[in-house]
């Protein structure tokens, strides 16, 4: 069973604190400063004040991401899946 742990952290002036696996603090700090350098990155030179701007725009980065990998995904397995129908021809 792995450890828990309180950790704080700070995503785009939002403090949090988390009660975290001790395996997961790694990915999820990087994961934080992933989120905090593309807010940073979109806030420069942008006139909207609001921290959520960019957090709604940072996620649906990231989500139209994710779902283009998961599509990428399924179609490598329907091909493993043909491949394997071909080979037991």
């Amino acid at each position: 069973m792995s450890e828990k742990r309180n950790i704080n952290l700070t995503i785009a002036d939002i403090p949090l604190n988390l009660n975290i696996s001790a395996a997961d603090e790694e990915i999820i700090r990087k994961a934080a400063k992933e989120i905090n350098e593309r807010v940073l990155k979109y806030k420069t030179g942008n006139t909207e004040p609001e921290p959520f701007y960019f957090l709604a725009y940072v996620s649906l980065l990231h989500t139209i991401k994710m779902l283009q990998q998961e599509q990428k995904f399924n179609e490598i397995e329907q091909i493993n899946l043909k491949l394997d129908e071909f080979i037991k021809e």
